[in-house]
């Protein structure tokens, strides 16, 4: 099956592309995925039933009216991306790095949008299979793409950017992120220069903090936008001010691409976290700085360190572990339990298996649970008003379940 029969079949309907089918997928082309837990060739008769238009399968068996057999869906989906990238002529960001990456990428789209057509990644769509589905949203009005493009292991960044052929690149930051995947610190920072490497063999130009030393180094020989210029103002409804940087991030963009200062500032004010990332909700009469999207140990410090300088009388951390760390698990968690036995909290609740390894021989004061669940109905019962909780782990840890 050609890549260009099922383009012109994306064309009939206007590139509406589904993986789900408990979703409404009427009028869309299905490619059957292999998930972790789900095989989508086993829905095919029904994605057709419930209105897939054409159906795209790597099983021989599914064959028949609009299924379209081909070797492997995957590939196939990222190759068509490929070809309908090829269709535009307009400016193309790719944002990666460590940490801030959802939050780089929905100020800037915020940004941009004060002045052009913007398409941006849909939460964070970021891997093998978020960005091609990305790349097949962009509109054919649209003036410029945000894309986000996250990465496990090294070669990752090289693999998507290939697809997304940006013109200009953003490395957030260097951190501690998929430690299991990178296999040291070191190694997280040879995967981002990766985008910066890539900028420099294909004339990209990238978008660099100057605050920071390692990838003003990394990105040298690049055409760069080194930035911030100079400090700014500004009001924002983010927690933490780790997230000046995402800040820098989207105003310098916005600058080069001559939005106004103004227009920049007031949709940074007017931007609303959501998604577990550096939220201020208020419940039940306690105030909780929701940052537990994702979690580790360089995000992990920066989140506490901001809380802690932040937040006056009454406070607490409920703390997941950090995932996906390998061999550095429990030196990392042990680095968090030390640095807490130094602060002065109201209460110390930890979640996990790892953070309960860290915590032997430990005299801190503190409260340990299994689970988010367990931690949970604890909370519950307990009275905290007037208090103010930061919530922080791992996705697969779910500490968002305290707001329950």
């Amino acid at each position: 099956m050609s890549i260009d029969k099922i383009l012109k079949e994306l064309e009939k309907c206007e590139y509406k592309v589904s993986t789900d089918t408990r979703k409404d997928i009427s009028g869309s082309i299905y490619f059957a995925l292999k998930g972790e837990t789900h095989d989508g060739n086993h829905f095919v008769k029904d994605a057709l039933e419930k209105g897939a238009v054409v159906a795209v399968t790597d099983k021989k068996e599914n064959a028949g009216e609009n299924v379209y057999v081909v070797e492997d869906s995957l590939k196939t989906l990222q190759e068509v991306a490929r070809k309908y990238r090829e269709q535009f002529n307009i400016p193309i960001i790719a944002i990666g790095g460590s940490n801030g990456k959802t939050t780089s990428k929905d100020l800037v789209r915020d940004v941009l949008k004060t002045k052009y057509k913007v398409f941006a990644t849909a939460g964070n769509l970021n891997n093998e299979i978020g960005v091609p589905l990305s790349i097949l949203s962009i509109k054919k009005d649209c003036e410029i793409a945000i894309i986000e493009v996250g990465a496990n292991r090294r070669g990752d960044h090289k693999f998507l950017l290939d697809m997304v052929r940006p013109t200009h690149v953003a490395v957030t930051n260097n951190g501690m992120d998929h430690l299991e995947g990178f296999g040291s610190p070191e190694g997280v920072r040879m995967a981002n220069k990766e985008i910066y490497d890539w900028a420099l063999q294909h004339s990209a130009t990238a978008f660099v903090n100057k605050k920071h030393p390692d990838l003003v180094l990394d990105s040298e020989g690049v055409s760069r936008v080194l930035y911030p210029e100079k400090e700014l103002e500004y009001k924002t409804k983010l927690a933490g001010d780790y997230n000046r940087e995402n800040i820098e991030l989207a105003l310098a963009v916005g600058n080069s691409m001559d939005v106004k200062t103004e227009d920049a500032l007031r949709a940074i004010a007017s931007y609303e976290p959501s998604g577990n990332r550096s939220q201020v909700i208020t419940k039940n009469g306690i105030n909780f700085v929701v940052d537990c999207y994702n979690a580790n140990p360089s995000s992990m410090k920066a989140s506490l360190e901001s809380f802690l300088k932040d937040s006056k009388n009454h406070k607490g951390v409920v703390l997941g572990d950090m995932l996906e760390l390998g061999k550095y698990s429990l030196e990392e968690h042990k680095k968090v339990v030390k640095y807490l036995s130094e602060q002065k909290l109201d209460f110390l609740v930890f979640v996990g298996e790892e953070f309960k390894k860290a915590l032997v021989g430990e005299s801190l004061k503190h409260l340990w649970f299994p689970d988010s669940e367990k931690a949970k109905d604890w909370f519950r019962g307990e009275k905290f008003d007037g208090f103010t909780f930061l919530l922080k782990g791992s996705r697969g840890m779910k500490i968002e379940k305290i707001l329950e």
